[in-house]
């Protein structure tokens, strides 16, 4: 399934689209908590490690240079968060 391109989403949900940002959690929310379990981490640690990947999306998203690559980006600001759980 074609879910489109991601960049228009970055830059509405910078813009305080609630649709973009409810399709970007649509689009990599299991990215997020898979990397969280994937570590290790108990549901309650793995919900904050999600909460805090999100949170530090929302704190770049004027700052991300290449909005394609963000799948990217969160994966690595999940694994990081990971690390800091731990």
């Amino acid at each position: 399934m074609n879910q489109g391109p991601v960049a228009p989403l970055i830059g509405e949900a910078a813009r305080g689209s609630q649709f973009a940002w409810n399709e970007l959690v649509r689009r990599f929310g299991s990215l997020v908590w898979a990397i969280a379990r994937a570590y290790g981490l108990d549901q309650a640690d793995a919900a904050d490690v999600s909460q805090t990947t999100w949170l530090r999306l929302v704190e770049n998203l004027s700052r991300i240079r290449d909005p394609e690559r963000v799948g990217g980006w969160i994966a690595s600001t999940a694994r990081n968060e990971c690390l800091r759980v731990l």
